[in-house]
């Protein structure tokens, strides 16, 4: 991978500019952005501030990342790395004792299998991957420290371990995570509904492997206090997550550790999972991660993966959102260049696209805090395709993949969700959402 210091840029594509398109972060979002412009023609700087590899959550894939990969010309690398295969995902609710497992069926437009990842290992693959390709430098670790736009372009003062310069192109990326580089300096970030969480996660060593094709499933588990997810992974290790609302870390004493020791032992299936497991990474935690930036482009920017917003990661949609929207803002950015428009105007149908694939992974979300959709969702007949309807938003169906007839079956789905709420309000049993723990 280029280093900082070899500060190698390529010659200048237009007078004035050193490349066409700078990207901030080389992250999933970041590596495949770049990818995808330097499959398009153009020259690429990707300014990433971390050395990698780096420890990063959101191991689980879905089936669509497996296209974009393939389409990113990365697949057979990432499918040789040795991760994990992953056939489909599980819940389980301890409270009703109800659980379901939902599989990737083949014969659908997209792979009947996926993977789960050691983040770690797979960014670095994307970003070497993305900085093998002809036109594309890498500068890491480097920081960018400020960005001037107007009418030519962009200006972006990039600082490494050599110094500072300048780099002037057509276009700039946000690629930075959840830092949102640009929204903290020029837009805002809104919190979406019922964000008050609270999520601590580590890596254990031995804990339980399901046999066969389940293996490699994600598991969720609801308790009374939050969820956790259980993400098996190569070598025998897992990830473990669990998400409570800020009033119970808030409500109960001592630190971080006691409290996600207590969760474990409160939820049983987990409790089980790790008898005789041994943690082998520190113990890591967010708060309030879900949210929403506006705007998510204007004149000569685009936002990508989480600088464009970041959703609850109950269905991991994370990595996917991140691969989607570097995809998307790619062949915008191509089509701007070599039609000489790189306004705000030319970003509106990019910005559509992504709010509108990603609004089935937003209700889904919200309704899994929704104790009607969960006695659903837990109990699912595949009357009229809803079951396929429900997987299809699961896999990541929801940019243009969806059928007529699942789309329909996923309105039925919803529909059958009304009624039972309706239904237990009138038998008198309270329906909190789960939002409001």
């Amino acid at each position: 991978m280029p280093r900082s210091d070899e500060r190698a840029f390529p010659d200048p594509v237009t007078a004035g500019r050193d490349v066409d398109v700078i990207v901030v972060g080389g992250g999933p979002a970041g590596s495949a952005t770049a990818t995808f412009l330097a499959q398009g023609g153009l020259r690429v700087a990707v300014v990433e501030r971390e050395s990698f590899p780096r420890f990063r959550v959101g191991e689980s894939l879905i089936p669509t990342c497996m296209q974009i990969l393939e389409r990113m010309g990365v697949l057979e690398r990432v499918l040789g790395h040795g991760f994990q295969v992953k056939y489909g995902a599980a819940f389980h609710d301890q409270e009703t004792g109800e659980s379901t497992m939902f599989d990737f069926r083949p014969g659908r437009p997209w792979p009947s299998y996926t993977l789960d990842v050691h983040r770690a290992e797979f960014d670095q693959i994307l970003l070497e991957h993305a900085a093998a390709q002809p036109g594309v430098t890498v500068c890491q670790p480097a920081t960018v420290e400020a960005v001037t736009f107007d009418g030519d372009g962009v200006r972006a003062r990039i600082r490494d371990g050599a110094g500072a310069q300048e780099l002037r192109a057509a276009c700039l990326v946000d690629a930075s995570g959840r830092d949102c580089f640009l929204t903290t300096r020029q837009g805002r970030r809104r919190p979406r509904r019922g964000t008050g969480k609270v999520a601590l996660y580590a890596y254990y060593r031995g804990g339980r492997r399901f046999p066969g094709r389940e293996e490699g499933h994600v598991r969720i588990y609801y308790f009374p206090e939050g969820w956790f997810w259980y993400i098996p992974l190569a070598r025998d290790e897992t990830s473990v997550g669990c998400v409570l609302h800020q009033r119970t870390v808030k409500a109960r004493p001592g630190d971080l550790e006691a409290l996600f020791a207590e969760m474990i032992e409160r939820c049983h299936a987990v409790r089980d999972n790790l008898r005789g497991a041994e943690r082998v990474t520190e113990l890591y935690s967010a708060a309030n991660f879900a949210y929403t930036v506006d705007p998510m482009a204007g004149d000569r920017f685009v936002c990508v993966g989480d600088a464009g917003g970041f959703v609850d990661p109950i269905f991991s949609p994370g990595v996917f959102l991140a691969l989607q929207s570097a995809e998307l803002a790619a062949q915008a950015i191509c089509r701007g260049v070599r039609a000489g428009r790189l306004g705000a105007r030319q970003f509106r149908g990019y910005e559509r696209a992504i709010r509108r694939g990603t609004r089935h992974f937003d209700r889904f979300i919200e309704s899994f805090y929704d104790r009607a959709f969960v006695d659903v969702f837990l109990r699912p007949r595949n009357k009229f395709k809803m079951v396929d309807a429900v997987t299809g938003v699961l896999a990541g169906g929801s940019f243009g993949l969806l059928s007529p007839t699942l789309r329909l079956a996923l309105w039925g789905f919803f529909h059958v969700v009304r009624i039972t709420r309706w239904v237990r309000r009138r038998q008198g049993i309270v329906l909190e959402s789960r939002l409001d723990w």
